[in-house]
């Protein structure tokens, strides 16, 4: 079994000392490191040879000095096959948003089970993009423009969509692209459809590319657009 690599950027030390007791009770987890900064672990990222890199990074959202989107730029740049979950106490829309435009690929909240988190990991090393139920109201929400933030530098934008629109998703794709708009994990859409994740990993990729995006929010926002689901 493949062990996955864990990092983590937190300036509590009550929560980093948390997961370094929780993440020994599973077996294909290891947390490799954590960091009470951005700025930290960027430096001893970089320090690092190739196989101590972490697969998957927990990123605090606000963070002392550098925040935690402004890091997960910078890591991204840096270490683009790192996947980097933001983990916060807030649902605050512009964050999200920023957060999946810098780069992040999951959210969830901090009082979130361990159970869930790791689930979460393993999804997301897997080429998911794991949500937290509540986040992904409020991604919904957003994206129905029942509360749209103030458009700006960063904001996340639709992608062109190519007329006539025609995307020619199958009847599963279908299924699968509403469960992603109401939040589910790959693993729920698996039990839910009988099939395996890795099926529904290999839906998913075939759905993003007939849509033209590369990312959960773009694809629920163009679902939403053209009245898909």
């Amino acid at each position: 079994m493949t062990t996955i690599r864990v990092a983590c950027v937190e300036d509590n030390t009550s929560l980093r000392r948390r997961f370094e007791e929780q993440f020994t009770f599973f077996s294909d987890v290891e947390l490799i490191g954590t960091y009470a900064t951005g700025e930290a672990a960027i430096n001893a990222l970089q320090k690092a040879a190739p196989s101590q890199l972490p697969n998957v990074i927990l990123m605090d959202i606000e963070l002392p000095g550098m925040s935690g989107i402004e890091a997960t730029i910078a890591l991204k740049e840096l270490f683009p096959e790192i996947e980097i979950m933001m983990f916060t106490v807030f649902e605050d829309e512009l964050k999200i948003f920023h957060a999946i435009q810098a780069g992040a690929a999951g959210y969830l909240l901090k009082d979130d089970p361990i159970e869930k988190v790791v689930d979460a990991i393993r999804e997301l090393s897997q080429g998911g993009a794991p949500m937290s139920q509540s986040i992904a109201r409020t991604v919904l929400s957003f994206l129905r423009g029942k509360s749209r933030p103030a458009a700006n530098a960063n904001s996340v934008t639709a992608p062109a969509v190519h007329e006539p629109v025609e995307f020619n998703l199958s009847e599963r794709e279908l299924e699968l692209l509403h469960g992603l708009v109401h939040g589910e994990t790959y693993q729920s859409l698996a039990k839910k459809l009988f099939i395996s994740p890795h099926t529904v990993k290999t839906h998913i990729k075939n759905i993003y590319k007939k849509l033209h995006v590369h990312s959960r929010a773009l694809a629920v926002r163009v679902a939403l657009d053209r009245g898909l689901v």
